[in-house]
């Protein structure tokens, strides 16, 4: 069933009232009507009557259409109000257009009113509909916010209390075996190997999620990247991982302009794709490399990292970004580390390029922009 309009008509003629219903009855709408012609009647009927339309005249003798539309407005009333009234310039029709009306009338035309009627209440309703729509979606944005913050709470709480007693046992593994080594058995010299293994692999991994965590929300400061000393101090870092002191490490920085970006985002990218080449090294070969060079310009750095290590055959390659993927079984890891260096590199608005041969070894170029350009 249609719904029964209320229209509150502020109109101080009441032949011109009459005239107003009858080109509505014409179009067959459902209505009620409600006549008042003073500013109190006026804000008393927008309160009790609620109306569903406001057609106002404009002047009247103590009262006019500007005046209740400010009012109207002020009370945040989602409905049309529409103006009726006689001859006027086109220059205030516009005007009152401007301040909030949702169409003009003219009485010597009311036959177009229905239509405008119709077509402000349609109008009305797609408002309300986006207002609903972003309401629900700044409520949505509220909710999702207190989640990320309980995530990275649960996150940092539990990678802590994970990791100290792992670091505990670790070192007392590591104490342990080196009071015991003199005359101990060398089978539980291996069960110390092992366990130490296990748990600097779980330990490794705890790492990689809270920097997976704080690389997808910390908002980090600038800072001018010296690649010299990062690298250098990359190098020293990994200088512990199997196979690292069997590699020739080469640096090579080309002179260019000062170059800016978060700093610990692009630790995190070379120390992950650097450690990658040395984990990955080809024991076959006699002549181990791992070159790192750099070059930068005004726009943007790109940073090549090359190997001839074991290198990543063609039908996985279309996977090593993805999450907790494992393109050999040489891997130990995670599976996070290349799917964080693509999140990160997505999130400084750079790229990522793979160059690799199965046996021969493994190029990456990162292209990352200058965030001082």
């Amino acid at each position: 069933m249609e719904k029964e309009l209320k229209i509150l008509m502020l109109e101080d003629v009441e032949d011109d009232a009459g005239l107003i219903e009858r080109a509505l009855r014409k179009s067959a709408l459902h209505f009620i009507t409600k006549r008042v012609d003073t500013r109190d009647e006026f804000v008393d009927a927008i309160d009790s009557f609620q109306p569903d339309v406001v057609l106002s005249d404009h002047a009247m003798p103590q009262f006019n259409s500007s005046e209740a539309l400010k009012i109207f407005k002020e009370k945040l009333v989602m409905a049309p109000f529409i103006l009726v009234t006689g001859a006027v310039s086109e220059e205030f029709a516009v005007n009152c257009l401007h301040q909030g009306a949702d169409d003009y009338i003219l009485k010597s035309n009311l036959a177009r009113l229905p239509s405008a009627i119709s077509n402000a209440l349609n109008k009305k309703q797609a408002e309300k509909e986006r207002a609903s729509a972003t309401q629900e979606l700044r409520v949505q944005n509220e909710e999702l916010k207190k989640l990320n913050q309980e995530l990275d709470r649960f996150v940092y709480s539990t990678s802590h209390n994970l990791r100290a007693p792992l670091l505990s046992v670790l070192g007392l593994v590591r104490l342990c075996r080196k009071e015991m080594e003199n005359g101990m058995d060398e089978s539980l010299l291996e069960y110390f190997d092992m366990m130490e293994k296990s748990i600097t692999k779980l330990d490794n991994t705890l790492q990689q999620i809270i920097d997976y965590s704080k690389n997808a929300r910390l908002e980090e400061e600038l800072d001018e990247i010296n690649f010299e000393d990062l690298l250098k101090g990359t190098f020293d870092y990994m200088k512990f991982i199997n196979g690292a002191t069997k590699i020739e490490q080469s640096i090579k920085v080309h002179d260019g302009p000062s170059f800016y970006c978060g700093k610990m985002r692009m630790g995190f990218l070379m120390q992950n794709l650097i450690s990658n080449s040395i984990k990955y090294y080809d024991a076959s070969k006699e002549k181990s490399f791992v070159n790192v060079e750099v070059f930068k310009n005004t726009d943007e750095v790109k940073i090549v990292v090359e190997d001839n290590g074991i290198g990543i055959s063609k039908k996985y390659q279309d996977h090593i970004f993805d999450m907790f993927y494992r393109a050999t079984e040489r891997s130990d890891g995670s599976g996070l580390g290349l799917f964080i260096v693509k999140e990160t590199i997505d999130i400084m608005g750079g790229s990522i390029q793979l160059n690799s041969e199965k046996d021969k070894g493994t190029s990456i170029t990162l292209t990352i922009p200058n965030a001082r350009r």
